[in-house]
């Protein structure tokens, strides 16, 4: 019998959890953990998934769907398999029937691993394996874009001081009806910066007729790209990040952004990290102002330690097999 089965997806569509599961796989190949296999979700049919659980012993999976979670859990229960569920967003942000869901799963799986200390204080409750693994693992490389979104990349940093970007996987709401990427609320504060531009990294090509809608059109120092495409093209022309989030899990893009030295102005939905400017309304705080003071903090604190995360999972794994 193999030991690890990794269920999830792969992108396309680009998301969070599509991102860290291309990485993941990739990384323990890397780092020589030859002990797994890789269950697509969106690609394998039901018969190949379930002969696939059959024959591994520990199952590792990354999905966003609650009740698909809890029926996951329970299926691993009764076949007596042993699950580490990844939740890759942060407990807070689920409705009354969701968060039941997500308490059963993490009472029943045998790992429950979260994202930010605030979920890990709940998970512990429902748990006492819950743990607390980051889902940054760092890209090998850049894919470049083609050369038209390249040249408007370069064509866009010229016309401005200062660069500000930010991305949203989809257009998606919260359980009170609020945006979860507040992309609304960046533009209402960026249109009035005159030295400043925003770049919007939208692969679903969703949330653009959204803004055009809202505001009647898109305003001249705001550009969209969209379709599929690496984000961290659009980090290196930007001078700060904007995660301007509702609710979140531990974001990717924070940490790719810092990475590459780009300031980090994030939202306060959930705890972030050190190097983040912290803010609490979008609305009441002075980007250039903002941007200034996150060059202040990387210049002197500089870049936090990397957490080797690919390890932190092998260890796991060897524990339990």
């Amino acid at each position: 019998m193999s030991k690890v089965l990794i269920i999830g997806k792969l992108p396309p569509p680009i998301g969070g959890v599509t991102v860290h599961a291309t990485r993941l796989i990739e990384s323990l190949a890397v780092n020589g953990f030859p002990h797994f296999t890789f269950c697509d979700l969106k690609n394998d049919s039901f018969c190949r998934i379930i002969r696939k659980i059959a024959k591994h012993r520990i199952i590792h999976l990354h999905a966003s769907n609650p009740l698909f979670q809890l029926l996951f859990a329970m299926v691993c229960v009764l076949s007596g398999k042993k699950l580490f569920l990844t939740y890759h967003g942060d407990w807070g942000r689920y409705g009354i029937l969701d968060y039941l869901a997500v308490k059963l799963s993490a009472s029943l799986c045998s790992v429950p691993i979260v994202q930010n200390k605030e979920s890990l204080a709940k998970a512990k409750f429902y748990n006492g394996n819950a743990l607390l693994i980051s889902t940054f693992i760092p890209a090998t490389y850049t894919t470049p874009l083609s050369q038209l979104l390249s040249r408007q990349l370069a064509d866009f940093r010229q016309r401005f001081k200062f660069v500000f970007c930010t991305n949203a996987w989809n257009l998606s709401f919260d359980k009170n009806g609020k945006e979860i990427y507040g992309l609304s609320q960046i533009i209402s504060n960026i249109r009035h910066v005159d030295c400043g531009g925003l770049i919007i990294s939208d692969p679903s090509d969703s949330y653009k007729p959204f803004i055009t809608k809202t505001f009647g059109q898109i305003p001249e120092n705001v550009l969209f790209i969209g379709g599929q495409h690496d984000f961290g093209n659009v980090l290196q022309v930007s001078d700060a990040f904007i995660r301007n989030t509702t609710t979140d899990g531990i974001s990717l893009s924070i940490y790719e952004a810092h990475e590459r030295n780009v300031v980090v102005l994030a939202s306060a939905s959930v705890s972030r990290a050190d190097f983040c400017n912290v803010y609490h309304d979008i609305s009441k705080i002075d980007l250039v102002i903002e941007l200034e003071k996150g060059r202040i903090r990387l210049q002197t604190e500089g870049k936090i330690m990397k957490e080797d995360v690919t390890s932190q999972l092998i260890e796991l794994y060897n524990r339990y097999i």
